[in-house]
């Protein structure tokens, strides 16, 4: 026996350890992730499962999506767990999108395709997945990740549906907890959320829609991220600190009589009128790529209307007159709680949120916040705030993520990410570092950084990223040339193409475009052509034309020479 054991000494020691990565000298790419898929395909013990781990500490945030899709991927197109040689033939999913819908007709169309099992709602959201725009052309991977912006931009963050809220002017968003109160359809619409995540995984999308780490805690099972409610306090601080500081700060530092008025048990809802304004005062902050971003969506009440008497039924024309409007009252209490199982559309009406609070946990009792008692009521308030008033919704977004990603893989996800890693995952980077952009870009057809076209391109993206009223502009030339208006985590050398590829932002020689033409775009390969500009003034002023006109519709002045597109920017998807 002790002879065997020093035989089993002596192998280990022979065996080599886990290579460093890169591999350097051997000429080798660098494939953490398929090292990864690797030492997992053949894992037998303790010793393989170490060599994992060790391969996990090195691993980068976009290293660990590649081992997440091919994860996925194994689940969804393959007969067995193990079984590669089986890959099945994927289902197809059809949609015609709308980029003229806003607000509550854009959740209209979602609520929709839920209710009828098309798009957003197909039984197989992992087949093909194919988007097209009304009376356009152009298919493929830039127009779907811009139909997914446009979902989430109109349906979810448009303040009138009441399905997010945000409260650091739209940098990261939580689900409103006023939809349980005033939302007869919030667990359809919430599940829809949620698969639309559980999409931009699969199709790896980077989503204009940066929800905050604390709720991709909650919606991929993690363990309460602030289980003490202390932690929970200072987590309150950092989610709302305008909130903090003028109520929960004041209330701990002064006497309660100072306010000179009772202070209820409850915690206050964002109203709509609240929700809208925040949103005008952080469109430029935000700086949303979608000229229409800071006009005014159009009112959801005027599209609302009793469904028939099914629940899973066509609701009314809404050419008919729409239902009265019900103001939700001053204090709501478990009692007002809607149970959201309506699944029709366009759907039944919303209850008007103005002036209101949520009766907290207590408040039977008739309780009114003391100097006694003002401890409690923080913690309490906290604890609503981070885990109370979003648990249900969040649990109604697990529903629709799971149809991509089942709980088998959840597991796995929670060992392989933390909640960070999968908010920057979902959302990318908030901003968008030019230095880096140029760094990460290729050339074709001619051009080269030192060529004077690149340099009057690059001249003009840094005296946007100079100038506070330019800026959105980056984002908005960032979504005209591929389809996404956030740069995706690892910055621009992980930019996503064709079919959820990586693919490098490529300024081309546009060599059918002629000096008075605006730049073109192919969306899917992130390419941009340059018409032959004679002078730096001219390339400056083409660029804003061609994004002050707007997104172009895909296909429109596509392959059109000559003096004909002159004032037409044109994208292929």
């Amino acid at each position: 026996q002790q002879q065997q054991q020093q035989q089993q000494q002596q192998q280990q020691q022979q065996r080599p350890a886990v290579p460093l990565w890169p591999l350097n000298g051997t000429g080798t790419m660098p494939d953490i992730a398929q090292a990864w898929s690797l030492l997992e395909s053949m894992s037998t013990g303790d010793e393989t499962n170490s060599s994992l781990q060790a391969l996990l500490q090195r691993m980068t945030v976009p290293e660990k999506r590649v081992v997440l899709m091919r994860r996925l991927l194994r689940h969804h197109r393959s007969g067995s767990e193990q079984d590669w040689s089986n890959l099945t033939d994927p289902a197809i999913a059809f949609v015609e999108g709308d980029r003229h819908r806003k607000g509550f007709a854009q959740l209209t169309a979602v609520r929709e395709q839920m209710v009828e099992q098309t798009g957003l709602g197909s039984p197989d959201l992992c087949g093909e997945f194919e988007v097209r725009f009304k009376n356009e052309q152009g298919v493929g991977s830039a127009v779907l990740r811009e139909w997914m912006d446009l979902l989430a931009a109109e349906a979810f963050i448009s303040p009138e549906n009441r399905l997010l809220c945000s409260y650091d002017r739209q940098q990261t968003f939580f689900p409103d907890p006023a939809a349980i109160y005033c939302n007869p359809h919030w667990q359809m619409d919430y599940e829809a959320l949620g698969r639309l995540l559980g999409l931009a995984l699969w199709q790896n999308c980077t989503l204009d829609l940066p929800i905050h780490p604390h709720v991709c805690a909650l919606i991929f099972g993690f363990d309460d991220p602030h289980p003490d409610p202390d932690d929970k306090v200072a987590f309150l601080e950092e989610m709302d600190p305008e909130l903090y500081k003028t109520k929960v700060k004041w209330l701990l530092e002064n006497p309660v009589e100072d306010l000179g008025v009772e202070l209820s048990w409850g915690a206050p809802l964002l109203s709509t009128e609240e929700m809208l304004k925040s949103k005008a005062s952080s469109s430029m902050s935000r700086a949303r790529s979608r000229s229409s971003s800071d006009a005014s969506t159009a009112s959801h009440v005027e599209a609302q209307n009793e469904p028939s008497s099914s629940s899973t039924m066509r609701s009314p024309s809404p050419q008919q007159v729409p239902q009265p409007v019900e103001r939700l009252p001053a204090v709501v209490n478990n009692s007002d709680r809607l149970f959201g199982i309506h699944r029709s559309y366009p759907g039944q009406h919303m209850r008007e949120v103005s002036s209101c609070e949520v009766a907290l946990e207590g408040a039977d009792r008739e309780l009114v916040v003391t100097d006694e008692n003002k401890n409690l009521y923080v913690r309490t308030l906290a604890r609503w705030y981070a885990l109370d008033g979003i648990r249900d919704q969040a649990e109604a977004m697990k529903a629709g993520l799971r149809k991509v990603v089942p709980e088998a893989i959840m597991e796995e996800l929670r060992g392989l990410l933390q909640p960070t890693d999968i908010a920057q995952l979902l959302s990318g980077l908030g901003g968008i570092d030019v230095d880096d952009w140029e760094r990460n870009t290729a050339y074709s057809h001619g051009l080269n950084r030192n060529t004077d076209l690149v340099d009057w391109f690059w001249r003009t993206v840094h005296s946007w990223a100079d100038r506070d009223e330019d800026r959105p502009l980056l984002a908005r030339l960032l979504q005209f040339v591929t389809g996404s208006a956030r740069v995706p985590v690892g910055g621009f050398a992980e930019l996503i193409g064709f079919n959820g590829g990586r693919q490098p932002f490529t300024l081309s020689k546009g060599m059918h475009l002629t000096a008075r033409s605006l730049p073109m775009a192919h969306a899917c390969i992130c390419t941009l052509d340059l018409p032959p500009y004679e002078d730096f003034e001219t390339c400056q002023s083409k660029m804003r034309q061609m994004l002050e006109l707007g997104s172009a519709p895909f296909d429109e002045g596509a392959g059109r020479g000559g003096e004909s597109d002159d004032d037409d920017s044109g994208r292929e998807g």
